[in-house]
């Protein structure tokens, strides 16, 4: 019989595994990355307006898991809502507010969002 070391990782630390959450039609992977950054892939064709706000909760979420330090790639999406552009604003200001900052990669999925307005 073999022995489990006794030091496994607690099972809602982002480091221990990565782990898969779908959102409708879109899956998100979450996958521990150096230096406690944490890589959300969304995979899917596109982000729904109604997915948008369940989205930006759970990336909230694992914001805070990792004390901000999020990397969120967009993969095979080639729709978005506008939205989107409001909760990855929204959750780039609260990545900071922490400490860490957040990386969008895939962004040539969000060209068709509106230009934003200038205050």
């Amino acid at each position: 019989m073999r022995e489990i070391p006794s030091s496994a990782a607690h099972p809602n630390d982002h480091q221990s595994t990565a782990r898969s959450i779908r959102i409708g039609s879109l899956q998100l992977r979450l996958e521990p990355a150096p230096e406690g950054t944490l890589v959300v892939r969304l995979l899917g064709r596109e982000i729904r307006s109604k997915q948008a706000a369940e989205l930006a909760y759970r990336l909230t979420d694992a914001a805070l898991s990792c004390r901000g330090r999020l990397t969120v790639a967009l993969e095979g999406v080639s729709s978005v809502p506008g939205e989107w552009r409001d909760a990855i604003e929204d959750l780039s200001r609260r990545c900071e507010v922490m400490g860490g900052a957040l990386v969008v990669k895939g962004l040539e999925a969000c060209r068709a969002l509106a230009p934003v307005k200038p205050a």
